[in-house]
């Protein structure tokens, strides 16, 4: 009697295990850690328009109407509004805004409130956000003078010297938003020539890199490395300017249009720099991420692509293509229920969500994707 009392007590206890081990595979692929998602395909049409500078911000999104920026949820409605008046630009980390207009530089949070909005000593051409740290180029196009502030708008670092008789292209924050990488165009020199600088903010500056004649277009920073890309190759070097010749990968034909960091890498996705499709609509796809190169042959002709949660998301005039990283084909999600009739005609971005935010001629839809 007792044994079999024993052994119904184990069948019992070996039941209750396997339901619990049950539901926590339910709960964990309903979270997507399988891959999967219970998410269905959806659409809200939004009451910008595709000209509008229309930016992921975040889980939301930014667009500037000609005298004020606004700021959306993913379901259309407005989080906040900020006066700029007219001629203004703006740039955005995923949390803040920096938006300029003349020498008006304007230090918005996620919130819509202004942390600063003071005038700068001299005209601004472009600011980019950090994590801690906002950066604005000033003065003419020649021999600017780059001036980096807190959130709150006092200026902790300020340079001149590396840009003089250049042209600063562009910037970014890397390493927790202490480092700041540049780079500049000598526009006096016999052939072109760009030259990458690296700071940490308010401490030191490790000199110029000559990169050569080709035009860099990219930097992402990941694993404690700038991978640099140009329309020749990608190379990567560390936060001294010191390069790893391993990491050099001809991309020559290719155009990066899409990036993210996965761990300790940087994913990069391409599109050949000239498609067969007369309308330049995207035929195929290249990923970079490590040592892994890989080729993508799309179903249909694209408007636009992009990575997420390790995905490649690809979008046509009426479908919505997704692959994991691995795959070796395309699932399709059919959009033409969801666009009021309406035909994709451009991709402008993707929320940390998930959403991708797709214009239809003049009108945008931000997409909930599965």
């Amino acid at each position: 009697m007792q044994s079999t009392q024993t052994m119904d007590s184990k069948r019992r206890w070996g039941i209750l295990a396997a339901l619990a081990l049950l539901i926590l595979l339910i709960v964990l692929a309903l979270r997507g850690v399988f891959g999967g998602s219970n998410r269905s395909v959806s659409a809200v049409k939004l009451r910008c328009l595709a000209s509008q500078d229309v930016t992921p911000f975040g889980d939301e999104i930014l667009y500037y109407d000609g005298l004020t920026l606004y700021c959306l949820r993913a379901n259309g409605y407005e989080h906040w509004s900020y006066p700029l008046g007219q001629d203004a630009s703006f740039s955005c980390s995923d949390t803040v805004v920096a938006a300029w207009t003349g020498t008006q530089l304007h230090i918005i949070d996620r919130d819509g409130n202004a942390t600063y909005n003071e005038s700068l000593m001299d005209a601004i051409q472009f600011a980019r956000v950090g994590t801690k740290y906002v950066a604005a180029v000033m003065g003419g196009d020649i021999s600017p003078t780059l001036v980096i502030k807190d959130m709150q708008g006092t200026t902790v670092d300020q340079e001149m010297a590396a840009y003089q008789d250049k042209i600063l292209l562009d910037l970014g924050f890397f390493s927790d938003g202490e480092y700041l990488w540049t780079t500049s165009l000598d526009v006096y020199g016999s052939v072109p020539d760009t030259t990458l600088h690296t700071f940490r903010v308010n401490v030191s500056n490790s000199g110029g890199i000559s990169l050569g004649d080709h035009l860099v277009y990219a930097v992402i920073y990941a694993g404690q490395q700038l991978n640099v890309v140009s329309t020749r190759q990608l190379r990567q070097y560390d936060y001294r300017g010191t390069i790893d010749n391993s990491g050099t990968v001809l991309v020559y034909g290719w155009q990066m249009i899409d990036s993210t960091v996965s761990g300790n890498s940087a994913m990069m996705l391409f599109t050949p720099s000239r498609s067969a499709d007369s309308q330049g609509r995207l035929n195929q796809l290249r990923l970079l991420w490590g040592k892994t190169d890989r080729r993508y042959s799309l179903p249909t002709a694209c408007v636009g692509a992009a990575l997420h949660n390790r995905r490649i998301y690809a979008f046509s005039e009426d479908m919505a293509y997704r692959a994991d990283l691995g795959a070796r084909r395309f699932d399709p999600i059919s959009l033409s229920g969801i666009l009021n009739g309406q035909t994709v005609t451009d991709y402008l971005g993707m929320l940390k969500s998930g959403v991708a935010l797709l214009a239809c001629e003049s009108d945008v839809y931000a997409v909930t994707l599965p």
